[in-house]
């Protein structure tokens, strides 16, 4: 029983992000589709979601976060509903400094973030080591939306992103591609995009130890 409602429940949150909706006994709209999901455990958080107010046009992003827990009947319900401004250009995928191996088992480190003059956040992620090859490999990532991204602005992918934006943390690697990297837990996953806005190639980065000199 549980698995099913588990099953229906997720079904339902899915399709409801396809439009937006008017929340019951107010003069707000919400629209779940332009928010960003991430899951842990018993745990679902929803950053930036746009909730707008109908009669003025103005529209607010806030983060909200539940946990699902079963009813006396088996159920699945949320509890613990809770809600808090999204602050201007925060990141719905917080990157972490630190040391990364890629699957091929290349190094990577990650700094940051360091703050741009907009207030957005800038991490740095490199790697010397024999990466796509022979070469080394340097990204650059901005958060908040594509839209005025200095990093990629003089891109010819840019002007298709911008449209229809399907990511956060876009940059540039090694000058010559747009990308973009998120964090989910322990892992980093970056994708590289051509010309035409379209994903050429992604790969994944796993937090690892750093390695230590060798005696």
């Amino acid at each position: 029983m549980f698995k099913k409602t588990l099953l229906a429940t997720s079904a339902l949150l899915i399709s409801s992000t396809a439009f937006a909706a008017d929340v019951e006994n107010s003069n707000l709209d919400i629209a779940f589709q332009g928010a960003h999901f991430q899951g842990a455990g018993n745990q679902v958080t929803m950053l930036r979601v746009p909730v707008t107010n109908k009669d003025t046009g103005q529209t607010q992003f806030f983060d909200m976060s539940a946990q699902f827990a079963a009813d006396k009947n088996g159920n699945l319900v949320f509890k613990n509903m809770s809600s808090v401004k999204s602050v201007a250009f925060a990141s719905t995928n917080q990157i972490r400094a630190g040391h990364y191996l890629d699957e091929d088992g290349k190094s990577w480190y990650v700094d940051g973030p360091s703050t741009a003059p907009d207030g957005r956040l800038v991490w740095s992620l490199s790697c010397s080591n024999r990466c796509f090859g022979n070469g080394s490999a340097s990204l650059q990532v901005m958060s908040g939306p594509a839209k005025s991204n200095g990093l990629i602005s003089q891109m010819d992918a840019y002007k298709v992103i911008i449209k229809s934006p399907t990511s956060l943390n876009y940059g540039l690697l090694n000058g010559d591609y747009v990308a973009t990297a998120g964090q989910a837990g322990n892992m980093i996953t970056v994708v590289r995009y051509d010309s035409s806005a379209e994903p050429s190639s992604s790969w994944a980065l796993r937090s690892a130890p750093e390695p230590q000199p060798e005696d």
